[in-house]
């Protein structure tokens, strides 16, 4: 990662103030949020992750052990403004279909926080996983992993959400493999989240109304193909052969089972922390995603 000069730190820095100021203004309409999905950052004791230089598209990352439960750990990413809203929606996403993922919390900073190893208001820490494999190869995920039919499904998942990063399935101590680093997914990038909550005129034009109906107006169908589906299926099962099919399919079935309701929930709470038009977003995307998977299976 590019060090930043003094100049773009206090550009972020003000950006950051800017977007909290919005939310505190869009938060004052709601009632007081209550999720599990929620945790207070006051609870938690933070450690730069080891070794300390190691950095990657997500920042510094940290360890953030329970004052209490010590045993209770998350990975915390707090450096990037996609981080937090593009994993969390996925894994989200991910568990309703009953795939393996770390549970995941968006970490809300309360005026009592003094400490300043946050990067940006925007923090999620995923449980920690004792991992005995960061990278291993199909042949040991299938001797191994109690899921490892699930590596085909996280492949269908990966070319649904228009991922382009590293697929990363370690395989953990408890037997299974989860799906990790999954920032990279959907179209809501940096750049995008870094400026949605600045409410400000910007040369006569309102600078978050822009991003909201960017957004709101973007062609979603186009984040998706078909063929994109059948080019990562033709790879796999040249490789693997026909045990890939139906493992890689199963997604686009299980999505479809998703409920309202339970999208709304997830969405309620990130909108806690994002601007309101970014669950506005989110809604309309996963329900352009449940139909595309339909008429795939359909035309199947």
């Amino acid at each position: 990662m590019i060090s930043k000069t003094w100049d773009e730190k206090k550009i972020m820095r003000q950006m950051k103030l800017l977007r909290i100021e919005d939310k505190v203004r869009e938060n004052s309409l709601k009632p007081l949020l209550s999720s599990p999905d929620v945790a207070n950052t006051l609870d938690f004791v933070f450690s730069p992750i080891k070794p300390s230089d190691r950095v990657g598209d997500s920042g510094p990352l940290l360890i953030g052990k329970h004052k209490i439960n010590r045993s209770e750990r998350y990975l915390v990413k707090h450096a990037c403004c996609d981080c937090a809203c593009n994993e969390f929606v996925y894994t989200k996403i991910a568990q309703a279909m009953n795939y393996k993922m770390p549970d995941v919390v968006l970490l809300r900073v309360p005026p009592e926080e003094k400490r300043r190893c946050f990067g940006t208001e925007y923090i999620i820490g995923a449980k920690y996983l004792n991992i005995i494999n960061d990278a291993p190869a199909f042949s040991t995920i299938k001797e191994r992993a109690l899921n490892w039919r699930e590596y085909f499904s996280f492949r269908a998942l990966y070319a649904l959400t228009g991922e382009g990063d590293s697929f990363e399935t370690p395989l953990a101590d408890d037997g299974f493999i989860y799906r990790v680093d999954t920032t990279d997914a959907f179209p809501t990038d940096e750049f995008i989240l870094s400026q949605a909550g600045i409410n400000i005129e910007v040369n006569g034009r309102n600078n978050k109304e822009f991003w909201e109906s960017k957004l709101l107006n973007m062609d979603i169908n186009n984040h998706w193909q078909k063929d994109n589906l059948a080019w990562w299926l033709n790879q796999l099962a040249q490789t693997h052969g026909k045990e890939c099919i139906a493992p890689f399919l199963e997604p686009l079935a299980r999505i479809q089972d998703i409920s309202t309701e339970y999208v709304d929930g997830f969405l309620h709470t990130l909108c806690y922390f994002y601007p309101d038009f970014i669950g506005v977003f989110f809604k309309k995307y996963i329900s352009a995603l449940q139909k595309f998977a339909g008429e795939y299976l359909k035309a199947k």
